[in-house]
């Protein structure tokens, strides 16, 4: 497993020998107030720029992981794959969810640690909004 922090600015910092504790840490102390204030600033001022957050890859498997306001996080996993399950949705390869509640973190970095994309993929699926 791979993790890096991503800073406003597309800089990236990897993470040393990351563990599923180390990444659930990271994502409570980090200073994800101070990425977001730069993200704007940058956005306002027209300068290349990234949203802030923790990404977690391992080979294909990718979760993104990025902190918003009041505990709230947006997630995005995708793969080079097409996931079976969603396969009535056309074989997507790639899933987020904004807006995320603090109390689904844990589980879901832990999912994408034990390599459960189907429960990973079911959790995002029930958390993403319903737009119609």
């Amino acid at each position: 497993m791979e993790v890096w922090i991503q800073h406003y600015d597309c800089r990236l910092k990897a993470v040393s020998e990351p563990s599923l504790e180390q990444c659930l840490e990271l994502l409570q102390s980090y200073d994800w107030e101070s990425e977001l204030s730069s993200y704007e600033q940058a956005l306002e001022e027209g300068r290349d720029r990234c949203f802030p957050g923790l990404q977690l890859i391992d080979g294909d498997r990718i979760l993104q992981v990025m902190p918003m306001r009041a505990g709230r996080a947006h997630y995005s996993y995708s793969c080079d794959h097409p996931l079976r399950l969603l396969a009535f949705l056309g074989a997507s390869k790639t899933l987020s969810a904004w807006g995320v509640a603090p109390e689904y973190q844990s589980a879901l970095i832990k999912d994408h640690f034990e390599g459960d994309q189907r429960k990973l993929v079911r959790t995002l699926i029930q958390l993403a909004p319903d737009d119609s």
